[in-house]
């Protein structure tokens, strides 16, 4: 019997047609939900539902539409761009797209890398929007990637290239962070005015042929944007679209921002006038230090010089003030020197004073004792001794006179000899000095 007759071979396709009628059968009812996905199910019912448990679950012959649960947008460069392996896993559900311009306040263009992540909500409002946009894809195309763009741009206006540069990064990422999540800020663009003589800064930010002003204009103006304020002080906000179906922004980076080639040079000559600066300041400052330091030597010098001269007066007016300390101690010693000895002379002068009254209280009683002797008798015997000694005295004369060798004649008052004259002479003064004495020689009856 033939190999294709036999009984075996209609059991066996049977079971394989079996299996595969199975494995349709179960292929159409069930599909699997992985971890991390939310699942569009549409059934031949005509019933809806969302998904998001991790197993299986019917779909009954209809469409199970997977979505990521958390959506990413990243924008790269071109060169990046082409790098990417669209294959793979990471990137699925998502989008990598290329980085599109964006215009600074101050007509300069950049290419910005950014990278968003977003959160879908879950029950009746995933369900909106599987039922607006169907798929992932066209909801990143037509709802994620547009506000993404929109909300770089703005970001943009609020600042210029060079404040970017400057050291704004962190603030255009927060920027661009907070009006993806809160809504883009409504500005309007305004003139100022400087005050007069004002000369308009000229940056890198400007384009080749852009006017950048002229100097010592004295109407120069520039524009700035403002934040639209409402009544109550706050800023004009537009909601993000994606918001409404209740959208969360995880995270929103800024990784890159390349600017145009003429800016690039801009800044690159920018950069070389810095660093030109930074060496004409840093050799300023080598000449303020060496300035600084010539002063500090001349000021050390001067004041080594002052203290010297301030040493040689402390001392010549602490030894003036030593000599005066010592002149006013002498003067002091002199001083009581001369109380004590004016002290002592005063003793003294008391002292002779009390002798004199004694000596005169003593001479006055001996010279009233004598006057009262002379009273009683005349004064006779002081008289008759004053006499005896002045004869006495003209008898000493008298003894020591020479005697001529030649004797004369006899004078006219008949004296005969040497002795008689003597004698004559000596009783002519006897006779001379008891007058002068007042002395009566006369025996008084």
């Amino acid at each position: 019997m033939p190999f294709s007759d036999s009984p075996y071979i209609k059991y066996l396709v049977g079971a394989v047609a079996g299996t595969a009628a199975a494995f349709v059968l179960f292929n159409g009812i069930f599909f699997y939900n992985e971890a991390g996905f939310a699942t569009h199910v549409r059934t031949i019912f005509g019933e809806e539902k969302v998904v998001d448990d991790v197993g299986y679950a019917t779909k009954w012959f209809g469409r199970a539409t997977p979505w990521k649960k958390a959506l990413s947008v990243q924008s790269v460069l071109t060169e990046a761009l082409n790098q990417i392996d669209d294959n793979s896993d990471n990137d699925s559900l998502g989008a990598t797209i290329e980085a599109f311009p964006i215009v600074f306040l101050g007509n300069v263009d950049a290419k910005v890398e950014s990278s968003a992540r977003f959160r879908l909500p879950s029950g009746e409002q995933f369900l909106k929007i599987a039922q607006e946009y169907r798929n992932p894809e066209n909801f990143i195309r037509t709802a994620l990637v547009p506000a993404i763009k929109e909300t770089l741009q703005a970001t943009a206006s609020l600042m210029t290239a060079d404040d970017f540069y400057a050291g704004a990064r962190s603030e255009f990422a927060a920027e661009f962070e907070n009006q993806l999540n809160d809504g883009l800020y409504l500005i309007k663009r305004k003139e100022v005015r400087g005050p007069r003589g004002h000369v308009p800064q000229q940056t890198a930010i400007l384009q080749a042929g852009t006017e950048q002003g002229t100097f010592g204009d004295n109407n120069a103006s520039q524009f700035v944007t403002e934040k639209v304020i409402d009544a109550k002080g706050m800023p004009v906000r537009k909601q993000q679209q994606f918001r409404k179906y209740g959208v969360e922004v995880v995270e929103a980076r800024i990784t890159n921002v390349d600017p145009n080639p003429q800016y690039k040079q801009r800044m690159v000559k920018v950069q070389q006038a810095l660093a030109e600066l930074a060496v004409a300041r840093q050799n300023r400052l080598k000449e303020e230090e060496e300035k600084l330091l010539v002063t500090a030597r001349g000021e050390k010098e001067v004041e080594a010089r002052r203290q010297e001269t301030l040493r040689d007066q402390i001392e010549r007016t602490t030894q003036a003030e030593t000599e005066k300390q010592l002149a006013r101690i002498n003067a002091e010693r002199e001083k009581g020197r001369a109380e004590i000895e004016k002290q002592t002379a005063e003793l003294l002068r008391d002292k002779a004073s009390i002798t004199a009254q004694a000596t005169k209280i003593t001479a006055d009683a001996e010279a009233y004792a004598r006057e009262a002797v002379i009273k009683a008798d005349g004064a006779l015997q002081p008289k008759l001794d004053a006499l005896i000694a002045i004869n006495k005295v003209w008898a000493e004369a008298a003894a020591q006179a020479p005697v001529p060798s030649v004797m004369m004649g006899a004078g006219q008052n008949g004296a005969s000899s040497r002795q008689d004259e003597i004698g004559q002479l000596m009783g002519v003064l006897a006779t001379k000095a008891a007058r002068d004495l007042a002395l009566d020689l006369k025996v008084k009856d």
